[in-house]
């Protein structure tokens, strides 16, 4: 019988601590589960987070990219108007892109007798004009050609030119309406700055004048700006010696 008991009371006690750690594991794993449960929703919540913040990234990233577009062409602009700006205020800035900045008055250089004189750029005139006295005209292999004097200033030396006349010019003038007077137009190769080409010259006396040269549109097309608030820009030419 002591036996009996004895064996009933080691299973009782068995059972009763098999069933504590059942329990106990029972608990942490529903524990754990609850806490993966927890964290997946966690990661789920961050995810959509993520996204969100994405996606405004985005946005705001083309946004900006829109910006840095709209401001570089604004600062291109800018800076082109600066380069102009810069060109009228400083006397030493003499070219914009490929054209020659000139002042309303600049040295001259006439090829044919190797000396400067002052003139004025006009561009309301459409043809040069020289200072021309003493003209004659004569025949020279069939043509017509004219010889005249270029001296502005009485005492100078004079400086002959001759020169095949291209055309006659008809001037009215303003004091006399009706009367029309007539006036060679000859060809001289002339400089101003690094501009030099063959361009058209009416002959007249501008004695009377300050300007013994007057630079019209036909010389500076395409190649000149003009800067009125300057004079000249430019040095006098000098011819190379020879050697």
């Amino acid at each position: 019988m002591f036996l009996t008991k004895k064996t009933l009371l080691t299973a009782f006690t068995v059972i009763a601590v098999t069933g504590c750690v059942t329990t106990t594991n029972d608990t942490e794993q529903l524990a754990k589960i609850t806490n993966l449960e927890s964290s997946l929703v966690a990661s789920k919540t961050l995810t959509t987070q993520t996204k969100n913040e994405l996606d405004s990234a985005n946005m705001a990233l083309k946004i900006s990219e829109e910006k840095i577009i709209k401001l570089s062409m604004a600062l291109e602009k800018s800076q082109k108007m600066a380069k102009t700006t810069k060109a009228i205020k400083n006397p030493k800035v003499t070219h914009i892109d490929d054209k020659t900045i000139l002042g309303q008055s600049e040295w001259v250089y006439v090829s044919t007798v190797k000396e400067n004189f002052k003139g004025r750029i006009d561009t309301g005139a459409a043809t040069s004009s020289l200072n021309a006295v003493d003209i004659e005209r004569f025949e020279r292999d069939g043509e017509k050609w004219v010889r005249f004097n270029l001296t502005h200033a009485k005492g100078n030396k004079a400086e002959m030119i001759e020169a095949k006349i291209v055309r006659i010019a008809k001037i009215t003038q303003s004091s006399k309406p009706g009367v029309e007077t007539e006036r060679p137009v000859v060809k001289l190769h002339v400089r101003i700055g690094d501009v030099a080409h063959l361009t058209e010259f009416t002959l007249t006396s501008r004695l009377h004048m300050e300007y013994p040269v007057l630079i019209g549109r036909t010389f500076m097309q395409d190649v000149v700006l003009v800067d009125v608030s300057k004079e000249y820009i430019f040095e006098k030419h000098q011819a190379p010696k020879k050697q």
